[in-house]
């Protein structure tokens, strides 16, 4: 009987920040990568420079210069976990012929790979047994592996897919997989304006089987899906490069709209501060919106570029706010 308590303790557990995220399945997905990210609104499928994530538009890693490495640690309210790890790089083919990008002459195509990690858990649940009594320590863990391809077709137009695998643990003898596809593009309308479009999550969903916890009779199966999320953003790079300003409206599940600002300014040579917001309700849908700020500082060494990067997040639905710590290796 303590398993089939505990078991409902931590899906209870689960289901509170699943609900902040419009009840589905996959909620730890739907944070953000990196302090760079959810220090700018989570506002970022049109940025493409500086330290970038195919998280935001599979397209992007066909802009990253060099190679880059990115480490990212969450804190959170209530011993939850998130951390996540990319590796990114570009490709480039010569063609001596080849006049594709202007810029560039002699190249024939310019394409990116990123492999990235996301990691979300809780190790420190107390199980409970039906009178009360503690049991063992439980914990619930979540994990995202994807693989990325992107290129550019031109000096206009980028587009990308990320095929991702998921591996997720609710209970002792409970867990679930499942596999994920996003598809993004970017168009360059001009030299300081970007518009992409992305859809994330396409078939993505969780098969549940609690046979082995409550018995072949008492036990069942269950699909969990995730959101499918589609957006669309527009990215602005201000004159003199004195910054950067986005805008995204997505739109989750086909009923709920939600829009996300961000903004990202120099304000001395290798210090950068950013600011935005995201989670704006469009739709009435009683989602409270998150406010963000952060900053990076650089110092070139060498051949390589380590950068780190903070966020500071407000959370509307937890006790205290969020700090994201990450640090960015270009080289």
């Amino acid at each position: 009987m303590y398993r089939i308590v505990g078991f409902l303790f931590i899906a209870c557990c689960v289901a509170m920040p699943l609900h902040a995220q419009n009840g589905t399945a996959g909620a730890f997905t739907r944070m953000g990568f990196g302090a760079r990210g959810q220090g700018m609104g989570n506002a970022l499928s049109t940025v493409t420079s500086g330290t970038l994530s195919t998280y935001y538009n599979p397209a992007l890693s066909a802009f990253q210069e060099g190679r880059a490495f990115h480490g990212s640690y969450s804190f959170l309210a209530l011993d939850r976990k998130l951390n996540q790890i990319s590796y990114t790089t570009t490709i480039r083919i010569y063609n001596d012929e080849a006049n594709i990008y202007a810029d560039e002459p002699g190249v024939q195509s310019i394409s990116g790979i990123s492999v990235a990690w996301i990691n979300a858990g809780d190790a420190d649940i107390q199980g409970y047994d039906s009178d009360g009594f503690k049991t063992d320590m439980l914990s619930v863990f979540e994990n995202q592996f994807s693989v990325n391809f992107g290129t550019r077709f031109s000096d206009r137009l980028a587009v990308g897919f990320n095929a991702k695998f998921y591996y997720s643990g609710l209970y002792e003898g409970v867990s679930s997989s499942g596999f994920g596809i996003d598809v993004g593009a970017l168009y360059t309308i001009s030299s300081s304006l970007r518009l992409a479009l992305v859809a994330q999550e396409l078939l993505t969903k969780y098969q549940w089987d609690t046979s082995d916890l409550y018995g072949a009779e008492r036990g069942n199966s269950t699909e969990d899906p995730f959101a499918r999320i589609f957006r669309l953003g527009l990215g602005y790079t201000l004159p003199a490069a004195a910054g950067l300003a986005s805008a995204e409206v997505e739109q989750i599940d086909g009923d709920v709209y939600l829009a996300r600002l961000g903004v990202e300014v120099p304000i001395a040579e290798n210090i950068t501060l950013r600011g935005g917001v995201e989670r704006l309700d469009l739709s009435d849908a009683g989602i409270d919106p998150r406010p963000t700020l952060g900053f990076s500082v650089s110092q070139p060494v060498a051949q390589m570029q380590p950068v780190i990067h903070y966020a500071f997040i407000l959370e509307p639905v937890a006790p205290s706010p969020t700090h994201v710590l990450s640090f960015a290796l270009h080289f």
